[in-house]
């Protein structure tokens, strides 16, 4: 994870904003209990001027300012202060039991205000891949079986030519 930090860093001094707006997100998916990813993720979006999407990554870290404040108000109200809708947006896939109390207080406010006015609360699964169970296997495969089958058909079609021009010259000679 150190790495990756390193390459956020150089890519921020070299002017690769949105190349660091992507190695984040992949690391809040990657390791989505750790909130100063998304603080993080916020600070550059605010540098850059974006003050809503900022107001998103910040939105469960505590305000240690005005700007962060600010940033969140403005977000909540881009979404009309709708929990259900806010919800959807952060697409938190973390365990919620690794919040700090503030964190767990926003959620549990968000998750309410969504049940109160939808009768839902939207839900979202940590993202894990188990070795060897990628959807792209099963289209290699599928693939190779493919070449297996084609290269077989050029085989054979020739062999069943044969055979037949053999049938042929036995039904007319050999009567």
């Amino acid at each position: 994870m150190g790495n990756l930090f390193y390459r956020i860093e150089q890519d921020l001094k070299e002017g690769r904003k949105k190349k660091a707006c992507d190695r984040l997100r992949n690391m809040i998916n990657q390791y989505p209990n750790d909130l100063s990813l998304r603080k993080k993720l916020g600070q550059i979006y605010f540098e850059a001027g974006f003050l809503d999407e900022a107001g998103k990554f910040w939105i469960l870290s505590a305000p240690e300012n005005n700007e962060m404040k600010n940033a969140v108000e403005i977000y909540r109200k881009s979404l009309s202060n709708s929990g259900n809708a806010i919800l959807k947006d952060i697409i938190f896939r973390g365990d919620k039991d690794f919040l700090d109390e503030y964190a767990m207080k926003i959620m549990d406010e968000l998750e309410q205000n969504s049940f109160k006015v939808t009768k839902h609360i939207p839900a979202f699964k940590a993202k894990t891949r188990e070795k060897g169970n990628y959807p792209e296997t099963q289209t290699v495969f599928l693939g190779k079986i493919r070449i297996f089958l084609f290269i077989g058909l050029i085989i054979l079609i020739p062999i069943l030519g044969i055979y037949k021009m053999f049938e042929l010259i036995k039904s007319v000679f050999f009567q």
